[in-house]
């Protein structure tokens, strides 16, 4: 039986309730077949205890898996102010480029890597990955040749490419689109917990001195980061579960009780066979370049902020290297702070495009600070602050990957839609370093002035999203009335591998 026309959503027809529940039975789901149960109820008791193993048996893993992404991806930036540049006889506008060659790797991988994702188990897949860009970091911490770098780079960020969509994948498959945001930034907010530890790092590893068995500190502290996520490589392997139906800890009347949790997202756990259509429909879809832009447009900002941080605390606010490693560890303890900030306001009031404008905030307010305020020994405590403010527009970043998460579905179409998102968050932070060209240094005006540009185009691009997914959402909840006028929404296709344009009962996050 073919689904249901989706023509009668563009119409605002009425859909008929009893032909889609005729289609509950229809699985295309390589994954959840065997352990669908319509008929099974979960008590709210229930969905608590199946919540908090997953939070207990998944999310810590999931957020390893992150933290070694983000330290082996900064490990260069704490250098930088640890004398690598020196070292390796380079100058900043290369050191830029270490970063812009990274995301080049990751932007060439992310279209293989995403349809990785499709085929392989999930669990081994990043646990390999770890596995192997840990080799790549071990070997930058020995490369003083910035050809050499340059090469490592690209290669670790075409290794990385795995993560995101990876990520993203099993958190759609563990956890209810209430839940995502609080999950995404639980996992995202490992950027600031490698912040933490790249600091300590920084200020432990700074004050290694005169090349001890004949490496310099900075060297030490890779190499100390690589076994780390060496290790947490093969806990990754044996410990994440590639989805709920394999898990080995779960009963397998649980694992049916796990699927069943996540039938209100009308979004399948997986599907290996590539659909053309479903493709197509990706590439003519508006919001698949909505996501690009967003992606884009904000890593265009914090990906230059990030890189550049240290310089800038050192350099243009005349903290010293030791002073300004530490300053990193607020810093990033704030931007874990507006990761679950943002998830909590989502949560509040259902609305992600507006909270991300609302987040551009303070960001504009701490640049015109360090715009318009010279460095002095009496405003560098204010420089810093609103540097410190400077930090709230990366908690748009798990908010993106939300709406990313939670509003796409059709596996062969969500895997193009993650891979065009995380092209254009690389592309963005790959282009993001260049912004900030030597000859506007210590200070980087002409740098900030660009952000402020940046800022307006995010925000109207946040407002076109929205704009475009509460038309769909209009259409889709006319046509699911019935003959009351009251909306009935009964997720009978859930894990038919429909598109979230060809499902009728597919409603979108704002």
């Amino acid at each position: 039986m073919s689904p249901p026309s989706t023509h009668a959503i563009d119409e605002k027809q009425p859909i008929d309730h009893n032909e889609i529940k005729k289609l509950d039975n229809v699985i295309d789901d390589t994954e959840a077949a065997g352990y669908t149960d319509s008929s099974v109820v979960i008590s709210p008791e229930e969905n608590r205890r199946l919540r908090n193993r997953a939070l207990k048996r998944v999310l810590p893993l999931l957020m390893l898996a992150y933290l070694c992404q983000a330290l082996d991806k900064s490990t260069i930036g704490t250098a930088s102010i640890m004398g690598w540049i020196e070292n390796v006889n380079t100058d900043t506008n290369h050191y830029g480029l270490t970063s812009t060659f990274h995301w080049v790797g990751l932007i060439a991988g992310e279209p293989f890597c995403a349809q990785l994702v499709r085929y392989f188990p999930l669990g081994k897949l990043l646990g390999v990955a770890v596995i192997i860009w840990s080799a790549l970091l071990m070997g930058l911490a020995f490369s003083l040749n910035i050809k050499i770098v340059f090469a490592l780079r690209v290669m670790l960020g075409f290794a990385e490419a795995i993560v995101g969509p990876g990520l993203l994948a099993l958190t759609v498959q563990w956890f209810t689109t209430t839940e995502q945001p609080t999950i995404g930034a639980a996992w995202q907010s490992m950027l600031g917990g490698n912040g933490i530890i790249s600091s300590l790092l920084g200020f432990a590893f700074y004050h290694v001195k005169n090349k001890p068995n004949g490496l310099y500190g900075w060297q030490w502290m890779s190499i100390t980061i690589a076994l780390f996520s060496f290790v947490c490589g093969f806990v990754i392997l044996i410990f994440l579960p590639d989805s709920p139906t394999k898990a080995r800890w779960a009963s397998e009347e649980d694992k049916v009780k796990f699927v069943e949790r996540v039938r209100g997202n009308n979004q399948s756990l997986k599907q290996k066979v590539f659909k053309k259509e479903q493709a197509w429909e990706a590439a003519k879809d508006p919001y698949t370049y909505c996501l690009f832009l967003l992606a884009f447009s904000q890593t265009l900002i914090v990906g230059g902020i990030n890189v550049f941080a240290g310089l800038l605390l050192n350099r243009a606010f005349g903290f010293s290297v030791t002073t300004s490693q530490l300053l990193g560890i607020p810093g990033a303890c704030l931007g874990i702070t507006t990761y679950y900030l943002m998830a909590y306001f989502i949560k509040l009031t259902g609305e992600t495009c507006l909270m991300m404008c609302a987040f551009a905030i303070p960001n504009i307010i701490g640049s015109l600070v360090v715009l318009l305020v010279a460095p002095t020994n009496k405003t560098r405590g204010g420089l810093l602050v609103a540097w410190y403010m400077m930090q709230f527009f990366q908690a748009c970043n798990p908010a993106i990957f939300a709406m990313l998460s939670r509003n796409s579905a059709g596996q062969t179409k969500r895997s193009i839609t993650y891979a065009v998102t995380y092209i254009g968050w690389a592309g963005g932070n790959a282009i993001a370093p260049q912004i900030f060209q030597k000859k506007w240094a210590p200070r980087y005006k002409t740098s900030l002035c660009i952000h402020f540009g940046l800022y307006a185009w995010f925000v109207i691009v946040c407002l076109t999203t929205r704009t475009l997914l509460a038309r769909r959402n209009k259409q889709k909840k006319a046509a699911l009335k019935d003959v009351d006028g009251q909306v009935r929404n009964e997720h009978n296709l859930a894990f038919s591998d429909m598109t979230d344009i060809e499902n009728p009962e597919f409603i979108y996050s704002l």
